[in-house]
């Protein structure tokens, strides 16, 4: 962006929000400044109107700013519009013709995954849940997953709000037990949820990155135990990594990051 376009109200509105976006905490407006190169004042006016819209929001106890609840909204609803209406549904269709189970792309939103797009598998036997549905973060493959990316102050906040309610005989319901679930996982670069959710069902993910290599998104495959058995989920991985360097570059934008960083979790598994 050259000086002139910077100059611009929209452009040091967003700027502003690609600061806050990409801080994974919340900051004060003088960390804005110096990361977007304005004075305290312009900021302070721009973070006011952004604010009154509902796409900032302040903590007025320590003066520190984050993305507001409909800068979330919005993000969702864009990316689903697009996942939905683009190249990427055609890729969660080829995936599923290929392995034979449904497939969807979740994202996190107020405390828990929405999907943002699906593909139904052809067999009688499967889960029926819509674009739009809502599921826990804790104990699902795509919500683990990005929980797993989570900036350490937003994971803290997220466990002292969401109680890990046991769901199944398999859920992982205390703190403690999900931080290691949760290191495992970005050890492997993948999530499992054996059953932790419903009896007899099983699945998986892989990341969706966004072109500086954080997590925006999962993509996830599941299916019946009895059908998907975790050996068998597990072989699927490759495939799934290869549809989700698809869908990374069709939803974020490719880039070298996003190659370096698949590359680092194919070797760790």
């Amino acid at each position: 962006m050259d000086e002139a376009s910077k100059s611009s109200a929209t452009a040091k509105a967003v700027m502003i929000l690609e600061a806050l976006a990409s801080a994974g905490r919340p900051i004060t407006a003088a960390e804005i400044g110096l990361i977007i190169g304005q004075n305290r004042q312009t900021v302070h006016r721009v973070l006011a109107q952004l604010e009154e819209l509902s796409l900032v929001q302040r903590d007025i106890y320590i003066e520190r700013f984050q993305l507001g609840t409909r800068f979330g909204a919005l993000a969702v609803s864009g990316l689903s519009t697009m996942a939905r209406h683009s190249q990427a549904h055609r890729i969660l269709e080829q995936l599923v013709d290929e392995v034979r189970e449904t497939s969807n792309i979740g994202a996190f939103e107020s405390y828990e995954v929405i999907y943002l797009d699906r593909v139904e598998c052809d067999w009688p036997l499967r889960m029926h849940l819509k674009t739009g549905s809502r599921v826990p973060a804790y104990c699902t493959a795509i919500g683990k997953m990005l929980l797993s990316d989570l900036p350490n102050e937003q994971l803290r906040n997220y466990l002292n709000h969401v109680p890990l309610a046991r769901l199944t005989s398999h859920t992982i319901a205390t703190p403690k037990r999900l931080l290691v679930e949760l290191a495992r996982i970005r050890e492997q670069g993948f999530s499992v949820n054996n059953q932790e959710d419903h009896v007899g069902l099983l699945a998986i993910a892989v990341p969706l990155y966004e072109p500086g290599g954080r997590v925006a998104a999962g993509l996830a495959l599941h299916g019946p135990e009895a059908r998907l058995p975790l050996r068998r989920a597990l072989d699927t991985v490759p495939r799934l990594r290869k549809a989700a360097d698809e869908l990374s570059r069709v939803l974020f934008g490719g880039s070298e990051q996003i190659a370096e960083k698949r590359s680092r979790s194919r070797q760790r598994a």
